[in-house]
């Protein structure tokens, strides 16, 4: 797959810029046309959008030192031209001196021109330099009440499943790693309608890490119905289902083989409990009638989990459901039903424990079950 690069009209503009800073000068009418150009682009080119600044601005030196001083140029010049050129600051996100980071980070006022440059105003809350992300964090709290929601939201979709590995900023005291920006209560409904419509991308896993906060509670009964990705109603549904939201929380090395020191990663997941709106048998009902197999598959795994646990009034209460299922087009599911009516009429015992994240645990993946010894891909 070739590599994304720049719109070859974007980067005419941001040439004439880096000419006009190389002669000590630049037009700030070019300046803006440059951020307004960028700021068209969507929040996942911003690495791209920065190295390809970053590039640009290695190759200016002030015209006073281009002879002996060539690769060194002093930051009180450079502070000169941020504070007098207007939306400068945004390109000088992306500088190589932490000094400009943080002035640039200061002077930004207001709005920001867009989803792109606000994705790089966070992911400056991760700069390796101290004080540049202490400038982002207050950046940050200026600018995002007076935002648009959807262009947090677009924001929010796109760094909510990059932030875990950000590992400078979730060692900063002043930062609660479950509290971002992207979590704020009036954000909720803008960002719970990025989820619904998207038609790709990693929209489970975005809804998973929104569920940290209780703010997309509400949105979930409508998230399992009119969701477009069959990932995002499964999710959904398996919250309101369990009674208990879990997102992945970090990583622990599991051994697989001692003698050659070999290791695996096992994903940890943290949980909260949720208010249900309703029955968990209204929510699997809804699932089993859901047109995609990967949801209709949540229902044979949860009632698998059930057997030998649940008392025979539910499992009363939960017959239609077996007999519907039982009729899937789906084999896999069909064989799961048959196999629980065999265990039931033979009145076993607990087939599967029961999911350690619900008792307190930690190694537990939600996208997987245990069934006869054997783990099942939902």
């Amino acid at each position: 797959m070739a590599q994304w690069t720049l719109p070859s009209a974007v980067a005419d503009i941001l040439d004439q810029v880096v000419l006009g800073l190389r002669q000590g000068r630049v037009l700030p009418r070019s300046v803006a046309a440059a951020v307004a150009a960028l700021s068209t682009l969507p929040p996942h080119h911003v690495l791209s959008v920065r190295e390809h600044i970053r590039r640009l601005l290695g190759t200016v030196s002030p015209p006073h030192r281009q002879k002996a001083w060539q690769w060194w140029w002093r930051p009180e010049d450079m502070h000169a031209l941020l504070h007098a050129t207007p939306r400068l600051e945004y390109l000088f996100l992306f500088h190589h001196s932490g000094y400009i980071r943080e002035a640039a980070l200061r002077k930004i006022e207001g709005k920001v021109p867009g989803p792109l440059w606000l994705t790089a105003v966070a992911y400056q809350m991760n700069d390796w330099v101290a004080e540049v992300r202490a400038a982002a964090r207050d950046c940050m709290a200026r600018t995002v009440p007076l935002m648009d929601m959807a262009t947090v939201a677009d924001t929010g979709f796109f760094l909510l499943t990059r932030t875990l590995t950000w590992g400078r900023w979730r060692l900063e005291p002043q930062c609660d790693p479950e509290n971002l920006f992207l979590m704020r209560p009036e954000m909720a409904d803008a960002l719970a309608r990025r989820i619904c419509g998207a038609t790709h991308g990693p929209a489970g896993s975005v809804l998973r890490q929104a569920l940290r906060q209780p703010y997309m509670d509400g949105h979930l009964p409508f998230l399992a119905t009119n969701a477009v990705q069959p990932i995002v109603r499964m999710v959904a549904l398996h919250t309101l289902i369990e009674g208990r939201a879990a997102w992945p929380d970090g990583w622990r090395r599991e051994m697989i083989n001692k003698p050659f020191n070999i290791f695996r990663s096992v994903p940890l997941y943290a949980t909260r409990p949720i208010v249900r709106p309703a029955s968990k048998t209204y929510y699997l009902e809804q699932a089993a009638r859901d047109r995609s197999v990967v949801v209709r598959r949540l229902v044979a795994a949860t009632l698998a989990q059930a057997l030998g646990r649940e008392k025979g009034a539910v499992w009363e209460e939960w017959r239609p459901l077996l007999a519907r299922l039982k009729q899937d087009p789906d084999r896999s599911t069909r064989e799961s039903i048959a196999f629980i009516q065999r265990h039931l009429a033979q009145e076993g015992g607990p087939l599967v424990p029961f999911p350690e994240t619900l008792s307190g645990g930690e190694n537990f993946d939600p996208d997987r079950i245990s069934n006869r010894g054997r783990e099942v891909d939902l």
